[in-house]
């Protein structure tokens, strides 16, 4: 298992998440996208350690 915490900025963001989410951070097991979006590095990290549960935002807010 492959656990990755990316950053996400421009186009790389979904549709479904702009123009609330300009740059965000999500936490992604095997490609498939876990946890997200965030508006730190410090919010991905504490999911990809156990310390937080992920969520997964249809419709975000910062």
């Amino acid at each position: 298992m492959s656990l990755q915490i990316k950053y996400l900025s421009g186009d790389d963001v979904p549709q479904a998440w702009r123009p609330t989410w300009v740059v965000c951070w999500i936490v992604e097991l095997d490609g498939t996208l876990i946890g997200g979006p965030y508006a730190t590095e410090a919010q991905a990290r504490a999911v990809a350690d156990g310390k937080q549960e992920p969520r997964l935002s249809q419709t975000p807010a910062p």
